[in-house]
């Protein structure tokens, strides 16, 4: 069995093949057939996994069929929820962090608090601006209930 790894931009690829009697670029021998559990394995570096993770993150929105300034808006409402529920796990971490004090806890937790009401403001004001956008570009119930369970699938 060998084990050929290939980097092709972001990704790495992870090739297995059978026991092979040539090492030779040009010409491979295969000593036997591929077993069923050999394929291929394929691993991302950290910016293909980021750009993997980003183009599919809002694959539904991007495939909803709706105006491109609404999806922006919904991309945008999006990119919040997750700062959101980023800063939930930091508070809930400095909550815990046993290397501080309880005072430097507190004091860390209500920092964070304070910029997670900032974006739980931003995302009232923009989903305030997605109806309006909606209602002026006089879209139809459809699609105002579309937008909708766009915003809360990944809440």
């Amino acid at each position: 069995m060998t084990l050929t790894t290939l980097p092709v931009g972001a990704i790495t690829l992870a090739v297995a093949t059978p026991a092979v009697t040539s090492r030779s670029p040009q010409e491979v021998k295969v000593d036997a057939a591929p077993a069923a559990s050999e394929g291929v394995k394929v691993d991302l570096s950290a910016a293909g996994r980021a750009a993997a993770s980003s183009s599919s993150k809002d694959a539904d929105i991007e495939q909803s069929g709706l105006p491109a300034s609404v999806q922006k808006l919904l991309k945008a409402i999006r990119e919040l929820q997750r700062q959101i529920a980023e800063l939930t796990l930091q508070i809930q971490q400095a909550l815990k962090d046993p290397s501080l004090t309880d005072e430097e806890r507190k004091s860390k937790a209500a920092g964070l608090q304070a910029v997670m009401s900032m974006l739980q403001a931003q995302i009232s004001t923009s989903s305030d601006d997605l109806s309006t956008l909606m209602n002026r570009l006089k879209s139809s119930n459809d699609d105002k209930v579309k937008a909708g369970m766009l915003i809360m699938a990944k809440m």
